[in-house]
C-alpha cells in the first residue's frame, strides 16, 4: 500500500506541471483569437527581430562554429585564450571555446557549443553545466550597442553596464561549483580538469567531404529556425500582454520583460521613468534573459545531458545578483 501511494503521488506530481501547460496554451489560444490584431503586430514584430537582427548575427556564427568543432580547429583557438581564461575560471582547455562563442554571440550559442562539445566527447557535462551559466548572457554588441546606446542613451557607461552583467554571472555561476562542490563532498578548490587536452587526442580528425559540410549549413539553419519560432511566439505573447497590463506600472516591465528581453528593454527605454531605474530593470531582465532565450537554450541541449531546470535555476539567482549590483552602481555613482 505504502509503495502504492508513493507511485500515485509521484504520479500525480508530474501531472501538475503538464496540466499548468496545457491550461497555459488554452488561455493563449484563447488570448489571440479575442486579441487578433495585437497578436498580429506581436509576429510581425517577432518575425522582423528574427529576419533583421537575429539571422544575419547568428546564423553566419553557428554554421562557423559547426565547422571549427566537426573538423577540431578549436584546439587552436583554446591554445590562444586558454592560458588566462583557465586561470580566471578554473577550466579545461576545450572549455574556453564556449565562452569565446559566448560573450560574440550571446544565447542560445554558448549553450549550444557546450551541447555540441559534450555531444563529441571533447567536454564534461559538469563542465558544460558551468559554463552554460556562465556565458548564458546576451551578447557583447548587444550588451553595448543595442542596449546602453541604442535603447539607454548612456554611451559612456556603456562597459560599466557590460561589467555589471558579467560580474553578476560570474558570481551565479560559481555559487552553481560551489554548491555541485559541496553536493558531491569534494575538497578540493577546482572541479574540473584544467590540463590542456589536445582535441586530436580525443578524437579522429572528421574528414573533408561536402556531406560533412552540407550537415554543418543545415544544423545551422534548423537552430536557427527554432530560435526564430520561439521569438515570433513570446513576441505575440508579449504584446497581448501588454495591453492587458498597462495600468501595472514597474510591475509590467518586469513581467514582459521576463518574458522577450528585447521588447522589455524597448518598454523600459521608451517610458517615462527616471535613468537610475530604468539602468536597474534593464540590467535586471537582461540578466536573467527572458524565457524566450530560456526556450532557445532548451531547444539547442536536446540529449546532451545538460539541465535546463539547473539553468532556469541560476538564471534566477543571476538576476537577483544583478539587481543588488546595479542598485549598488547607482547608489555608489549617484545616478539621478
Amino acid at each position: 500500500m505504502g509503495k502504492a501511494s508513493n507511485i500515485s503521488t509521484k504520479a500525480n506530481k508530474a501531472k501538475t506541471p503538464r496540466t499548468l501547460i496545457k491550461c497555459g496554451l488554452f488561455l493563449f489560444l484563447i488570448s489571440i483569437i479575442v486579441q487578433p490584431i495585437s497578436a498580429l503586430n506581436g509576429a510581425k514584430v517577432g518575425l522582423l527581430l528574427w529576419f533583421n537582427t537575429v539571422l544575419p548575427t547568428l546564423l553566419p556564427f553557428i554554421i562557423l562554429s559547426n565547422f571549427i568543432i566537426r573538423f577540431q580547429v578549436t584546439d587552436y583557438i583554446c591554445k590562444v585564450f586558454s592560458p588566462i581564461l583557465k586561470r580566471i575560471f578554473h577550466i579545461s582547455a576545450i572549455g574556453c571555446y564556449p565562452i569565446i562563442i559566448g560573450i560574440l554571440s550571446g544565447f542560445p550559442m554558448g549553450a549550444k557549443t557546450c551541447s555540441d562539445l559534450i555531444k563529441e566527447g571533447l567536454l564534461d557535462r559538469e563542465e558544460g553545466q558551468y559554463i552554460m551559466i556562465l556565458v548564458g548572457n546576451a551578447s557583447y554588441m548587444f550588451l553595448t550597442s543595442f542596449l546602453a546606446v541604442s535603447s539607454l542613451a548612456i554611451p559612456n557607461q556603456k562597459y560599466q553596464l557590460l561589467a555589471l552583467v558579467y560580474l553578476s554571472s560570474m558570481i551565479s555561476s560559481s555559487l552553481y561549483r560551489f554548491v555541485n562542490q559541496k553536493r558531491k563532498k569534494k575538497h578540493s578548490t577546482t572541479v574540473y580538469n584544467t590540463n590542456s587536452i589536445s582535441i586530436a587526442e580525443c578524437i579522429d580528425e572528421t574528414p573533408l567531404s561536402m556531406t560533412t559540410v552540407d550537415h554543418c549549413i543545415l544544423d545551422g539553419f534548423t537552430t536557427i529556425t527554432k530560435v526564430g519560432g520561439y521569438i515570433i511566439m513570446f513576441s505575440v505573447l508579449t504584446q497581448i500582454l501588454s495591453t492587458l497590463l498597462e495600468h501595472f506600472g514597474i510591475a509590467r516591465f518586469l513581467l514582459l520583460g521576463s518574458l522577450e528581453i528585447t521588447t522589455g528593454i524597448y518598454l523600459i527605454a521608451s517610458s517615462t521613468l527616471d535613468i537610475a531605474k530604468k539602468i536597474v530593470l534593464t540590467i535586471t531582465i537582461t540578466s536573467f534573459g527572458g524565457f524566450s532565450s530560456l526556450a532557445q537554450v532548451g531547444s539547442v541541449i536536446e540529449n546532451s545531458g545538460l539541465s535546463l531546470k539547473t539553468y532556469l535555476h541560476y538564471k534566477v539567482i543571476n538576476s537577483l545578483f544583478a539587481f543588488l549590483l546595479s542598485i549598488s552602481y547607482i547608489s555608489l555613482f549617484n545616478i539621478i
